[in-house]
């Protein structure tokens, strides 16, 4: 009997033992079971809870109101992520950016303000070559895509064009009507451009209208080699020879105020065509926001119009220096993805149509082209903003930066009379060959 209790005691005991082990190893499966689950659901939750990523941009108004109203747009889109904007002070800011990006700054995503930062970060790889994304994006950047070559170093694409700025003629409406000129051809030399800045020049001393007005820029007679596809890196300099001499030929000729008087006057195109002063202006396709701006402000009293700018002969109408806002993404980025779906949207249609409410867009889609009309009194004809054949303002390669000295120091010695436009030309070629790495 003791036996058989202590069996089924035993029984009973291991029994117990074996419910208890039973139990606690169901209440820990139960127990891990519900664990798991709690994981996934917080990993679900956690997939599904948006990345930021920061974009830098230079701080204005314009910028600040533009770069607002395209993060709404973005986000309304992609709700998985959220942009932070970081401003930065436009005066300071490719000093800023350079600091951001060569140190352990947690920036996603950013403007280049200036081409030739885009070229000296992209060649010490501080950016994302964008290549294959661009491709992969399809038809989403058919409306910037026509400006990919011109940003390439290389041969690589660094980043999207934001915004696209080139050049055009812009002149006085009236001071032709009453001259009985008949306004510029669409389709002009820059020797015929010469020829009527003459025509137009009317008076002396402060009575005096003048028949052109360019800003005190190299672009304004280095652009003519660029025009004929020629680089100021090219072994042969003498296409850029002949925009010399027609630059000169202006301010000798009394067509156009001198270097000299317009660093003496700090004389700027924008006041000068507002008086009434200059009867044409070559400078940036971003001058017809301004002049509608003064119009609205009661400051532009006359009527105005725009058409391509000058070109060389053989060289097609239309055919114009180009310069782009770039963004790119950062090389350090942990969200590089997210960063270019953020700057291909902003680059794309919908984007470059928010764009076109503040700036020039870089797009020629026909939506953006109708958005950027859309600011504009009739009778603009924004065909040199939208028709134009880009050139590259700038080569980008190494050596720019030093060359663009050389070549502003160079063309002024003979814009001032200093030396000829023979001796600039072959004192560039001879510091070219000295002073660059």
């Amino acid at each position: 009997m003791k036996k058989w209790l202590a069996g089924a005691m035993g029984i009973v005991l291991t029994g117990t033992l074996l419910s208890g082990c039973g139990g606690n190893a169901q209440e820990e499966a139960a127990s891990g079971g519900n664990a798991a689950e709690t994981e996934a659901a917080s990993t679900g939750n956690a997939a599904k809870e948006p990345v930021t990523i920061k974009f830098m941009h230079w701080s204005d108004t314009a910028s600040e109101s533009m770069y607002a109203d395209l993060v709404a747009a973005f986000e309304a889109h992609n709700p998985d992520v959220n942009v932070e904007l970081v401003k930065s002070d436009i005066k300071t800011y490719s000093e800023k950016l350079t600091i951001t990006l060569t140190g352990s700054s947690d920036v996603d995503a950013f403007a280049f303000k200036d081409l030739k930062e885009y070229y000296r970060l992209a060649s010490i790889g501080r950016v994302v070559q964008l290549d294959d994304q661009a491709a992969g994006a399809g038809d989403a950047l058919n409306g910037v895509s026509h400006l990919f070559d011109t940003l390439k170093i290389d041969g690589k694409l660094y980043g999207l064009p934001f915004r696209n700025d080139g050049w055009a003629l812009f002149y006085n409406k009236n001071l032709f009507d009453a001259a009985g000129v008949a306004y510029p051809k669409d389709d002009m030399t820059w020797e015929a451009y010469v020829a009527l800045a003459k025509q137009l020049t009317q008076g002396e001393g402060q009575g005096k209208t003048w028949g052109s007005f360019m800003p005190d820029w190299s672009q304004t007679w280095y652009g003519y080699g660029q025009q004929l596809g020629k680089t100021l890196f090219d072994e042969d300099l003498a296409p850029y020879l002949r925009g010399l001499e027609l630059r000169k030929e202006l301010t000798d000729s009394g067509a156009q105020p001198t270097v000299a008087e317009n660093q003496a006057t700090n004389a700027h195109y924008r006041p000068v065509f507002l008086a009434g002063k200059t009867a044409m202006v070559n400078t940036g396709t971003w001058f017809p926001g301004m002049l509608e701006q003064d119009k609205k402000d009661g400051k532009l009293s006359f009527d105005w119009g725009m058409t391509y700018v000058p070109h060389p002969e053989g060289v097609a109408k239309g055919t114009s220096m180009s310069t782009a806002v770039v963004h790119s993404v950062s090389a350090t980025s942990k969200h590089k993805e997210e960063a270019f779906k953020w700057l291909s949207f902003i680059s794309g249609d919908e984007g470059q149509t928010i764009v076109a409410k503040y700036q020039t867009p870089a797009s020629k889609a026909d939506g953006v082209k109708q958005a950027f009309e859309s600011n504009f009194s009739e009778g603009i004809d924004m065909a040199p903003i939208f028709n134009m054949t880009p050139v590259p303002e700038r080569n980008l390669q190494a050596g720019l930066p030093e060359l663009e000295t050389i070549v502003t120091e160079e063309g002024n010695r003979a814009l001032l009379g200093e030396i000829t436009p023979d001796e600039a030309i072959a004192s560039i070629a001879d510091r070219r060959s000295k002073e660059l790495p």
